[in-house]
């Protein structure tokens, strides 16, 4: 695909296999759709003769048969990828799954065509609030009541998610959050307007830091720095989708800046978080099966994103160190303990990395059965960690020393370490247990 000319029809044969297989992956979904585009050159409706299999995606969707849903879509998609009807049914089958990040993709592709369409935007919004995308939600809930004038649902979903949005947010005083400040400044911009119309004389407004920068950009499209700025401004005011869009924004602009694309990539690894928090939130107040699982579904959509970020980065920039302890993190997460080894090794030269660095390196090399190196890696993590103040660290690295220690039956270090770990934290797990059995072994040899 990276070649300017190539077989498309080749190219799905390999693609439709990796969707299928792993229908959750979006990576995979994007690129599978993305061929397609390109197949009939971005025109939205496909072949002149699509596939006749309408009458059985609906026989499979009347039965819940979501594995033959996905595996007919996938057929269906080849002749028009922007076929409402297969992507809607597609996007049910990901829902089912949990698939959500999948569920999304497919509903995005739906919107193309016509992105005003009253039922998907419905169905956008649907999914959208289901896991925590509240701004999103109401974007799609607007174009219903914009396509449908007076849809009382509608209305009534935007008025809800309102309110979700604001039990939502982290505890704060109601004038710091950002829908505050946007009223309050939408406030002071009218009032603004409205005194400059009632004099002929020119005044000077003063402007705030953020609009400035939109006026900066505005003036000078090209000012990335600009862009850069508007965008940690939202940032730290917490509205990550308007930080989003500003860099995409800068991106057109400068032709697809890479600085620009690492930019918007860090601001997504930020919103994917936040849902993730939220989620784990309604999870804790509701207690349900379908919040908890959900949760763990945004948490591998997250590390698989980050995944795909910090490789990217660790291959374009071979000597930063940071981005291959980022890049060992992520592989240790996904259990990819034998591929973290190398990359969390580089990255114990980084000083303020060598502690947790040496940590999850250990706990590799324990992994993958490499005993003797995973205790040399935590006791490494011992030393480095005493110059930091980091207690919590302090207490994993000898809890982890002194268990492998004595497993080892090294029960001289186990003893000291455990004993260490205690002097900590009388109560830190089971190490209190632990230490008095090897002291008795200790004893009788």
């Amino acid at each position: 695909m990276s070649s300017e000319k190539y077989d498309c029809d080749y190219v799905h044969s390999f693609l439709v296999q990796c969707v299928l297989r792993d229908p959750a992956n979006t990576l995979y979904l994007d690129a599978f759709l993305e061929n397609l585009h390109r197949k009939y050159n971005h025109n939205k409706r496909g072949a002149m003769l699509n596939f006749g299999g309408k009458g059985r995606i609906k026989k499979a969707l009347a039965k819940e048969d979501w594995e033959e849903v996905l595996k007919i879509a996938a057929e269906a998609l080849k002749s028009n990828p922007w076929d409402v009807t297969t992507l809607r049914a597609a996007a049910d089958a990901c829902a089912a799954f949990g698939y959500h990040q999948a569920e999304l993709r497919y509903l995005k592709n739906a919107l193309v065509p016509n992105p005003q369409d009253a039922d998907v935007n419905r169905h956008c919004a649907l999914a959208l609030a289901r896991i925590g995308q509240f701004d999103q939600a109401i974007i799609c809930w607007t174009r219903v009541d914009e396509a449908k004038r007076g849809d009382d649902e509608a209305q009534q979903m935007i008025s809800e998610l309102q309110i979700a949005k604001t039990v939502g947010r982290t505890t704060q005083e109601e004038d710091t959050r950002p829908s505050a400040r946007r009223r309050a400044q939408r406030q002071a911009e009218a009032v603004a307007k409205a005194a400059a119309e009632e004099t002929s004389e020119r005044r000077e407004i003063t402007l705030t830091p953020r609009q400035e920068l939109e006026r900066a950009v505005a003036n000078n499209p090209t000012d990335l720095d600009s862009y850069f700025q508007l965008a940690d401004i939202h940032v730290s005011e917490k509205r990550l989708g308007d930080a989003a869009h500003v860099l995409n924004k800068a991106i057109a602009a400068s032709g697809g800046s890479l600085k620009a694309r690492e930019r918007l990539e860090d601001i997504e690894i930020l919103r994917k978080q936040e849902q993730i928090s939220i989620a784990e939130r309604r999870a804790a107040v509701s207690g349900d099966l379908d919040a908890q699982q959900l949760v763990v579904q945004l948490q591998q959509d997250l590390n698989r994103y980050e995944l795909e970020v910090f490789n990217s980065r660790s291959e374009r920039y071979p000597d930063d160190l940071e981005a291959k302890f980022q890049l060992g993190l992520r592989l240790r997460k996904a259990g990819n303990y034998r591929e973290a080894i190398p990359f969390l090794k580089a990255s114990a030269k980084l000083e303020n990395r060598r502690a947790i660095g040496m940590l999850e390196l250990g706990e590799c090399l324990q992994r993958t059965k490499q005993y003797d190196k995973a205790l040399d890696s935590y006791l490494e993590a011992v030393s480095a960690v005493a110059a930091t103040q980091d207690v919590d660290l302090q207490k994993l690295a000898r809890y982890r020393s002194g268990v492998l220690a004595a497993g080892l039956h090294n029960y001289a270090a186990a003893e000291e370490h455990l004993s260490a770990l205690i002097a900590l934290d009388p109560d830190y797990r089971d190490a209190a247990p632990r230490l008095d059995k090897i002291r008795e072994i200790r004893h009788k040899g």
